[in-house]
This record gives structure tokens, C-alpha cells and sequence, in this order.
């Protein structure tokens, strides 16, 4: 407790520039310590609310996270995972930014370089198991204000979500020698670790989810997933599930979310925590990434996987629709209409509709639709036939009406509904 050390932090997004930050241990555990930046502004958590942070670390999230994907590295021969609360990660993010309309902010990271036998003898790595947070900021002197609570409320979800991501580094990268896994899947098992994380205060831990109370714990972890997974089912002809650029929009991780639960939902051995733990160690446990990873351990190829998984973001939980275009852990229908209830006196409240999948809609002889199909993502429409209608030729065609380029393999899934 209260020991000095100095660590180097990514100063800004690309890492391209960093800070020197000293800081002090101001709460230890058994599997976690958390530092606070010597500088961070008055009004930090105080040594009780950090012990309690620190211990929803060690004796929740840590068991949660391990349990789903495997172990963390050790390089530092320590047996913790230090969680570095410092000024630089929020002046990540400019106060223009995260005070605007639809802006946000970075809450915390975890930075490969740190653990990577590659940096080793780089002066920028910090040579450990690293996880790095904001700090508790009320008067916004460094970026937008965060009060004390905010860092109780944000920095644990953010652990999960980061720790996930530092023990694939481990898998994929230190154990196998492989390469670490492609982001879209990658944040998607970790917006998965933040629904575990939900699910460990929840009644039953893998019980079949229907409804998100704002407020309450379990909301409060899987509810980041829930506002993304919106955005993304609002718009999906915007929105890629497989990015082949930057760091992807919250509403393609809300798509990776999606996809991932639907592969747990499918292809685990049954319906149990400890089924799903299986498939996802399995995931994450390999030399594989991508696509590739994903039609390795289920047996089934990527592109069946993501056909069924399209059609299930409307169908589920319809009545008739078949087994294999359902969700079997969250009834999505029942949980967005009860947010949707929840905020409807809320102007600011993301959640406009009962459902935010609408497909565009005409008669089967009016069908007329153009657009970019984005690599994982799709458009939705619904064709309206009336019984002893006429049959109708459906064309699926390059722009100007000739064939598809057959490199792109575009594809086309119709199920009929009554």
C-alpha cells in the first residue's frame, strides 16, 4: 500500500505518444492492485470505495473472466493485474468531445505493447499485466466532469471488457504464437465478458434474459451492450459486423456482441455457464482467429453461421420461427419494448421503438432496392403476398443489372413468414 512506481500510458488513441505518470498503490488484493495517479484532481474514491472496487475485482470479475477464456499472463512474476487510475486516459478524450450530442469517452484500455515479448526491451512498455482507467474528475479540469461515483460505476464493466481483451492477448499471442485475434471478434467476446459480468448479479446466472431494469447491477453491466446492439439493429445497411478498417462504430460492436451470444446460444454443448465457458475457452484458446476461428470450433462454415444469425436478429422469439434463428439467452423482442417503456419520457433516450429492426416494406411486384450490402451486415425487407397471389421473379444484381462480381459472394436469405 501507498508504494510509488512510474509507468509510461498511451498519451494519445494511436499510441504515438505517451506520458510519464507516477502513481500509488491505493488498494490491494489478491489477484488485483489499483493505482492512482500521484496528480489525478481532488475527489478521488476514497480508500473505502476503492477496496471495494478493488474487491468486486478479485472475488467476482476475475472468476467470471477466467472462467469464460482462460488465464492471464503473469510476465511480472506479481500474480495481480494492476489497474492504473490516471489523468491521461481521460484527456483521451477532449471535453468538446464527450459533452457533445452522441459523444462519449474513453473509460479505460489495456495496451499489448506491455506484455508482448516483442517490447521487452521497450522503454515504453510497462513489462506487466496493465489495465488503465480514468479518474475521478468532478470539476472537469482535465476533460468532461466525473464525479467519485462514476468511477464505481464505469471502471468495473470497463475491467471486465479490457481483461478479456488482455487475456486473449495471452492465448493467442504468448501460449501459441500466434497473432492476436481480429478486433470484430475480439470485441465481441468482450462485450460478452461486460454480460457475464451482468449475468453474475442476476437470480440465474444463465437464465434466459427478458427484461434490463435501468439502475440495477446487472443492467448496469450489460446495458452498454443493449444501447449498441440498438443502434446497430436500427441501422444495419450502415454498419459492418466484420470491419476492415479503424476501431469499428459502437453500433458495429453492438453487432459483434450480437453475433458472438448468438454463437454461444448455437453451438455450446447445452445451455448451462458452464457450457458456454466451454465453447468460448475453446474461442479463445487458439492459434485460429476470425471467421476462421469461428468455423473451426462450431464445424459449421462462417458464412452459414452469419446467414442464420441475420435472419435471427428479426425472427427471434416470433412465434414459428425455427430453432436455429433464435436467441436462447435473451428474449431481445421483451427486453428492448421494457426499455423502450422505461425512457419514453426521456427526449434523449436511444430507445425510439418497441423493436429496432423495422424492415422497409412493399408488395412483392413493387420490390425495388438499392444499396451497399456491408461485409457481416445486411438490409431487411419485407415482402407483402397476399395467398392466391401470382408468383413474382426476384433479380439480385449488380447496380447496373448485370451478374455480381463472384469474388464478392453476396447472399441473399428469404424466409417466409405467416
Amino acid at each position: 500500500m501507498n508504494s510509488l512506481r512510474q509507468f509510461m500510458v498511451c498519451a494519445n488513441t494511436d499510441c504515438s505518444r505517451f506520458d510519464r505518470v507516477g502513481a500509488r498503490v491505493r488498494a490491494l488484493k489478491t489477484k488485483v492492485a489499483i493505482y492512482v495517479d500521484t496528480l489525478a484532481p481532488a475527489g478521488q474514491p476514497d480508500s473505502a470505495a476503492l477496496d471495494s472496487i478493488a474487491a468486486t475485482f478479485d472475488q467476482r470479475l476475475y472468476a467470471v473472466d477466467t472462467a469464460a477464456f482462460g488465464r492471464e499472463s503473469d510476465i511480472d512474476s506479481n500474480s495481480v493485474v494492476l489497474v492504473l487510475m490516471t489523468n491521461t486516459v481521460n484527456k483521451l478524450t477532449t471535453r468538446a468531445e464527450c459533452t457533445a450530442s452522441g459523444g462519449g469517452f474513453i473509460a479505460g484500455f489495456f495496451f499489448g505493447a506491455d506484455i508482448d515479448p516483442a517490447f521487452r526491451t521497450d522503454s515504453r512498455s510497462n513489462k506487466g499485466e496493465v489495465f488503465y482507467s480514468i479518474v475521478a474528475d468532478p470539476g472537469g479540469t482535465l476533460s468532461c466532469a466525473h464525479p467519485a461515483s462514476d468511477i464505481q460505476r464505469f471502471v468495473p464493466v470497463t475491467f471486465i471488457h479490457e481483461f478479456q481483451h488482455m487475456i486473449s492477448f495471452n492465448q493467442h499471442v504468448l501460449m501459441r504464437g500466434g497473432t492476436g485475434e481480429v478486433l470484430w471478434l475480439n470485441e465481441g467476446f468482450s462485450h460478452y465478458a461486460e454480460e457475464l459480468g451482468g449475468r453474475s448479479y442476476a437470480a440465474s446466472f444463465d437464465a434466459k434474459v427478458s427484461d434490463c431494469v435501468l439502475g440495477t447491477l446487472d443492467c448496469r453491466f450489460y446495458g452498454g451492450n443493449l444501447v449498441n446492439a440498438y443502434s446497430y439493429l436500427d441501422t444495419t445497411s450502415k454498419h459492418f459486423l466484420l470491419p476492415t478498417a479503424g476501431i469499428g462504430t459502437l453500433a458495429e460492436r453492438g453487432a459483434a456482441w450480437l453475433f458472438v451470444r448468438y454463437v454461444v446460444d448455437k453451438y455450446s454443448a447445452g445451455s448451462t455457464q458452464a457450457n458456454w465457458n466451454t465453447l468460448t475457452r475453446s474461442l479463445v484458446g487458439t492459434s485460429q482467429t476470425g471467421a476462421q476461428n469461428i468455423a473451426n470450433v462450431t464445424g459449421v462454415p462462417f458464412a452459414t453461421i452469419v446467414s442464420r444469425w441475420a435472419l435471427a436478429n428479426y425472427v427471434t422469439d416470433r412465434g414459428g420461427a425455427p430453432p436455429e434463428l433464435q436467441y436462447d439467452s435473451w428474449n431481445l423482442h421483451a427486453v428492448f419494448a421494457s426499455l423502450h417503456t422505461q425512457t419514453q419520457n426521456n427526449t434523449n433516450s436511444p430507445f425510439k421503438k418497441f423493436y429496432p429492426l423495422v424492415p422497409t416494406s412493399s408488395a412483392g411486384r413493387a420490390v425495388n432496392l438499392s444499396g451497399t450490402l456491408r461485409a457481416g451486415s445486411g438490409v431487411y425487407h419485407l415482402i407483402d403476398q397476399s395467398a392466391g397471389d401470382p408468383g413474382f421473379t426476384l433479380s439480385f444484381t449488380a447496380p447496373n443489372g448485370d451478374i455480381i462480381t463472384a469474388g464478392i459472394v453476396p447472399r441473399l436469405n428469404v424466409i417466409r413468414l405467416q
